[in-house]
């Protein structure tokens, strides 16, 4: 039995944050239910980084109850770039499902986020066998997936 009951949120490091709200509001069409500067002792503890400033935003994740997204932006220590390549060990990827990837694809092209390629992209095998998916790249260049998945498939049952 696992110790952990449920996934809670998905956290990026982001260089501006009044720049990734507008592009994350737009993204899910609703500003974030919460916003504020952490300038607390707790958190330098909690990251490990002493004196640690974060400002931070929180944003639903359309769909679930409980699952949130979560940017921040260092003010101290001071952010810096890093190579985003989602072959890099560590980068991660925010995954979103859809049921009509064309009208996310416009909507995502719109909103200012870079396709990772010139087409959709149909999966021919693994747990996404036949669903339909694109990557892009927010304005911090954090990759996020936009997957069709077919009715009836659930990625999670299979084997």
């Amino acid at each position: 039995m696992s110790l952990f009951i449920s996934l809670n949120h998905i956290g990026f490091a982001v260089s501006d944050l009044d720049q990734s709200i507008r592009f994350y509001s737009d993204l899910f069409n609703e500003p974030p239910y919460f916003k504020e500067v952490y300038d607390v002792p707790y958190i330098g503890d909690l990251v490990g980084y002493p004196g640690a400033v974060q400002y931070a935003a929180f944003f639903r994740i359309p769909g679930q109850s409980s699952l949130f997204l979560e940017l921040i932006q260092y003010l101290n220590p001071v952010s810096s770039k890093v190579s985003m390549e989602a072959y890099n060990a560590g980068n991660a990827h925010l995954c979103l499902a859809t049921s009509d990837l064309d009208a996310a694809y416009r909507h995502l092209v719109a909103i200012g986020a870079k396709p990772r390629s010139e087409n959709i992209v149909t999966s021919n095998y693994g747990v996404y066998e036949g669903a339909r998916s694109m990557f892009f790249r927010d304005i911090d260049e954090i990759t996020i997936q936009i997957v069709e998945i077919p009715e009836g498939m659930d990625p999670a049952g299979r084997s």
